[in-house]
């Protein structure tokens, strides 16, 4: 009898999972579970960035373009003194994306914008992911399940989405879009996906247009050639005749003097160089960078060459120009969007096609499965080891630096450390203070229209007691900064003149 019972609940529990299955296929899932997914991604990058704003966990990126959109909400020309003497917004690779989102920065706090929208943006491109892979490589909900899962819990994704903010970001969700809408033939939605990339960042507009060869090849001869032509007329024109132009004459410091090489440069330098070129993207770090990426989804990509080749040029470009100051999502935030497009279409290979549905073998599914969620674990900056449920949480340091911000008037030039600069970026004139060597009144070049130097101890090398005695002695005899704020025990000083 006990036997009896046990088939009995066995068969009821299969026909329970196989009903659950046929909904889930017939709509309920498609319904709920990329909305779901969208949802607590975006939720969940949103509170982190606003969760290092909080506790002062930003950089120079983030504080520059924070300075940007405050400039265009106060009807100022967006050169933000954080990205050189004279740099012009546009001259990062024409980022017009940021005009709108200037609508925004003048009721809320310009970083939390940044870095809300950015989350959000990331969060949104689940849906596209959801679309490319049930609709387009017709895989069953279990298979698009794990392909979104794997995009939610990769490192790119949250390094990019929770780490300061870069406008290149905002492309990932609408260049998937475009391959989702291409494929699926609705052409409005794919050309409203395509302008919003290219108004992102204009190097973009190098992968969008190699994507219209994929248009080619899948016999949208059309589509497919004014995508190569508006994408590559776009990108060149911008880059290399565009760029020059807006540079403030014998003013302008190049992208070079903020985070490495223009584009431009770039390009016109591999044509004189080719092996130098070759020799700067095959580095140990540009290999890492791109194994990192394809490691969380078993490097399901490299079988689907067609879709994930079009962002080669580009990749090979910006890893080229990267320096040890480039931030990871300059790098890797276009060539997150096309791993995931050629995971969807690798897994429609792998699979044996049904009805209407690829069946795909369990085992490749739970390796993407664990693949991802273990490199959530071990690399990502927000695994649970990384504790980010601390990261708002502000110490006496953090005090320490809100207290010193208090006493700067709103106008002042100020050269500060890292920690302190997004609180400072609501100012036309403010500066990095470098942080790879102690300061040093003689070699740190405080100009006369410096009126003002935050430094904060615990962003700069150590230094000694003896040192930071001379320091200040040598601020008020030689270039006659007063100590206006002083929080030794917590390494915190602001000087005044």
């Amino acid at each position: 009898m006990a036997v009896l019972r046990q088939e009995a609940n066995s068969r009821r529990l299969n026909r329970a999972v196989v009903r659950a299955q046929a909904r889930l296929e017939a709509g309920d899932g498609d319904r709920w579970i990329p909305l779901t997914l969208a949802t607590l991604l975006g939720t969940f990058l949103a509170w982190a960035g606003l969760e290092r704003v909080e506790g002062l966990m930003t950089g120079d990126d983030l504080a520059g373009y924070s300075q940007a959109l405050w400039l265009i909400t106060e009807g100022y020309e967006p050169r933000a003194s954080m990205f050189g003497t004279g740099v012009h917004l546009l001259e990062l690779r024409w980022s017009f994306i940021m005009y709108p989102l200037a609508v925004a920065g003048l009721v809320f706090e310009p970083a939390k914008v940044l870095v809300v929208t950015q989350g959000v943006a990331l969060g949104l491109a689940v849906l596209p992911i959801w679309g490319l892979a049930r609709q387009v490589a017709k895989l069953r909900v279990g298979a698009s399940s794990a392909l979104s899962l794997a995009y939610c819990l990769h490192p790119a994704t949250h390094r990019i989405g929770a780490i300061d903010f870069h406008p290149g970001a905002l492309a990932i969700p609408v260049l998937i879009g475009a391959a989702y809408f291409g494929a699926t033939k609705k052409w409005t939605l794919y050309w409203t996906c395509v302008v919003v990339a290219l108004l992102c960042r204009a190097d973009i507009g190098l992968a969008v247009g190699l994507w219209g060869v994929v248009l080619l090849g899948d016999g949208e001869r059309r589509a497919g050639i004014w995508t190569l032509g508006v994408g590559l007329v776009w990108s060149l024109a911008l880059l290399l005749v565009g760029q020059p132009i807006i540079a403030e004459p014998g003013l302008a410091v190049s992208w070079s003097a903020y985070n490495g090489q223009t584009l431009g440069d770039t390009v016109l330098g591999s044509l004189r160089d080719p092996m130098m070129s070759l020799g700067d993207l095959f580095t140990q770090d540009n290999i890492t960078l791109v194994v990192s990426l394809l490691t969380p989804v078993i490097f399901l990509p490299v079988l689907s060459p067609r879709h994930l080749l079009p962002v080669a040029p580009l990749a090979g470009l910006l890893l080229v120009t990267s320096s040890d100051q480039t931030p990871f999502a300059e790098q890797s935030a276009v060539l997150l969007a096309f791993v995931v497009i050629a995971c969807a279409y690798a897994l429609n290979r792998l699979g044996t096609m049904g009805v209407d549905r690829v069946f795909l073998d369990v085992r490749i599914l739970f390796a993407l499965a664990v693949a991802s969620g273990l490199s959530f674990v071990v690399s990502s900056p927000m695994s649970p080891y990384e504790q980010p449920w601390t990261w708002g949480d502000q110490d006496a340091v953090d005090v320490a630096i809100q207290e010193a911000i208090e006493e700067l008037e709103p106008d002042t030039p100020v050269r500060a450390s890292p920690s302190a600069l997004v609180k400072l970026s609501d100012r036309p004139w403010l500066y990095p203070l470098a942080t790879d060597i102690a300061p040093a009144a003689v070699n740190m070049g405080f100009p006369d229209f410096t009126r003002a130097v935050l430094t904060v101890d615990r962003d700069i090398p150590e230094r000694t007691i003896e040192e930071r005695q001379d320091f200040d002695a040598r601020m008020a005899r030689d270039l006659e900064f007063e100590l206006e704020y002083d929080s030794l025990d917590n390494g915190v000083a602001l000087y005044v003149r």
